[in-house]
């Protein structure tokens, strides 16, 4: 065997070893499925819970690896409110013309467990908020920064409900 075909062989052993038991995402306990439920929207702006619920699933799915199901039949469920939404002053030209703005989103989270006799225990509660900015001269640019903020929440919130997880042995 050459040197060559010796060394490549053990840096693939060496790749091999050191990928062996790597995880990304957070694990709750074995047999534990994690629902998602509507937030109430106490916000001034319509239709932001919908807008919310698809992003949140998404990363539920992509960060913690658990099922996802229905609410009512999770050991684990994220409920909460969108608790505010505002179109943030921007910045103006030298004639006072309004060039750019934003949206800010501020929600509150909390996960939640279902007990032994089937009573919910909050785990955790947060509160979480986002700003994005866009110009006025695009046509869908507050539509793609509420998208946007929406999402950033949403991992924000899973990584933050979830995150004493990562720390408990599975």
């Amino acid at each position: 065997m050459s040197r060559l075909a010796r060394r490549l062989g053990a840096l693939l052993l060496a790749l091999g070893a050191s990928a062996c038991g790597y995880r990304t995402g957070y694990t709750p306990p074995v047999g534990a499925t994690v629902g998602v439920a509507f937030f109430e929207n106490i916000s001034k702006e319509r239709d932001l819970d919908r807008d919310f619920h698809v992003p949140l699933s998404e990363s539920v799915q992509r960060i913690v690896r658990a099922p996802l199901v229905q609410p009512d039949r999770a050991v684990y469920r994220i409920d909460g409110r969108i608790l505010d939404f505002r179109r943030r002053n921007g910045i103006r030209d030298p004639d006072n013309k309004l060039l750019e703005t934003g949206v800010r989103i501020t929600v509150e989270a909390r996960l939640e467990r279902l007990g032994p006799q089937g009573e919910l225990e909050v785990l955790r509660r947060i509160e979480v908020q986002d700003e994005r900015g866009y110009a006025l001269s695009d046509p869908g640019g507050e539509t793609a920064a509420r998208a946007r903020a929406l999402r950033n929440i949403a991992d924000r919130v899973v990584i933050d409900l979830f995150a004493d997880l990562a720390w408990d042995a599975p």
